[in-house]
């Protein structure tokens, strides 16, 4: 465990560098996507100066504990005029990225705000930009069996635009015209949910994921709590009746009751994904798991509990030529996040501080050696010698998010 000075040191350079990531853009341009409020991009790095959609959620996690509470309901009003203007929150604020967006954390992220500020007119203007994100993912975003898949509208150049971005991280871009547009094109839809991944078999538009799935569930019941806060008893009911039959859904494509685990459903093929993934905590956080469910996963933390933390994938999974960043041996800060927030909703308390320990752990070794946070950590090694697809980036945002979430947690527990 470190010492409570090296976590307060961490603690105090997170609150006094949140101010290098807020960014200003306030007119449209060739490239960028304008915002009416200052946003937080991921690094200190002044060359960053994108707003990512699912980073905020745990971005703003930080700021919430930082009390930095204008800029994070500033980041949920971003989200909030993404919605409003295209439908849906884009990857990221960059026109090319108007072909895709991510795993849908909106509802989750005005429910955090709205738990700081109480404004209830706010939440009023809120739902229904909200629903109008809903709607979009159970309309654009959806498989035969009644669950949601990622997906792209991209028109084919820009796909081809695409591969050209993506050809240094990617080694098996098909060059026949037609294979590569069908190779590219899931390669986008990957970006809806890991960039990039073992897990969809080069196939990602044919699965379910179970991270989009869960997130959609979390979805629901959250509406239907923030319904509920305005009296909205037909609405309530609703958005309750959404959630159970995605549930019903859930346990019957990517829950395995044979191995206790979640797994992403290739519902093109009628079968379960065999890759083991940390995508599966989503189900927890979400609230998604029966309490046996929850205690079988719990049973299954080995499978991706290392020495520092949890890994992406279990070793072995990438049978590809590539090198791919969401893999082993990576611990990523929101998987961290998602399994903590998972094990404590359900109460297995030791659980969630024991990862909570060495995230903190992780994060200081490398603070200590470096003075920074990172993107992305070793969960073997502890250190930062990554799977990379590009240079890894020194991070404030879900990094820092994460560890002062983490940081409660073990006040908490203790």
């Amino acid at each position: 465990m470190q010492s409570t000075e090296s976590i307060e040191a961490i603690r105090h350079y997170i609150d006094t560098h949140w101010a290098e990531t807020y960014r200003e853009s306030c007119a449209d341009t060739d490239k960028e996507i304008s915002l009416p409020h200052p946003h937080t991009v991921p690094s200190t790095d002044p060359m960053m100066w994108l707003f990512f959609y699912w980073d905020v959620y745990f971005t703003n996690l930080g700021l919430l504990r930082s009390g930095e509470i204008d800029q994070a309901r500033n980041n949920a009003d971003n989200v909030l005029s993404l919605i409003e203007r295209f439908g849906y929150a884009p990857n990221m604020t960059t026109r090319v990225a108007l072909n895709r967006t991510q795993v849908p954390v909106s509802a989750m992220l005005c429910r955090d705000v709205y738990q700081h500020t109480q404004d209830r007119d706010w939440l009023a203007r809120t739902l229904p930009i909200l629903a109008r994100e809903y709607t979009f993912w159970m309309t654009l975003r959806m498989a035969p069996n009644g669950l949601n898949r990622a997906y792209t509208h991209a028109d084919p150049a820009t796909v081809d635009h695409f591969g050209e971005l993506i050809a240094p991280r990617l080694s098996d871009i098909p060059t026949e015209p037609i294979a590569r547009q069908r190779y590219l094109h899931h390669k986008m839809a990957e970006c809806e949910v890991w960039d990039f991944t073992p897990r969809f078999d080069q196939r990602c538009t044919d699965f379910n994921p179970v991270d989009t799935n869960s997130a959609l569930y979390h979805f629901e019941i959250t509406m239907a709590e923030l319904q509920n806060e305005l009296g909205n008893t037909d609405e309530v009911a609703l958005w309750l009746k959404r959630a159970a039959a995605r549930r019903e859904l859930v346990d019957r494509y990517l829950w395995d009751d044979e191995q206790g685990f979640y797994f992403d459903y290739d519902w093109s093929n009628g079968k379960r994904g065999p890759v083991v993934s940390a995508a599966a905590w989503l189900a927890m956080w979400s609230g998604l798991c029966s309490d046996e469910q929850a205690a079988r996963m719990v049973a299954n933390l080995p499978l991706l509990e290392r020495d520092h933390g949890l890994i992406t994938c279990e070793e072995g999974s990438n049978t590809s030529a590539n090198t791919y960043q969401w893999d082993a041996p990576n611990a990523w800060p929101p998987m961290q996040a998602v399994a903590i927030m998972g094990l404590d909703r359900y109460g297995y308390h030791d659980d969630a501080k024991r990862l909570a320990e060495k995230y903190i752990g992780t994060c200081a070794r490398n603070f200590e050696l470096t003075g920074q946070l990172w993107e992305k950590y070793n969960g073997i090694t502890g250190a930062l010698d990554v799977a990379d697809e590009y240079k890894m980036p020194p991070f404030l945002g879900w990094t820092a998010g994460v560890f002062l979430y983490a940081r409660e947690v073990l006040i908490t527990n203790t």
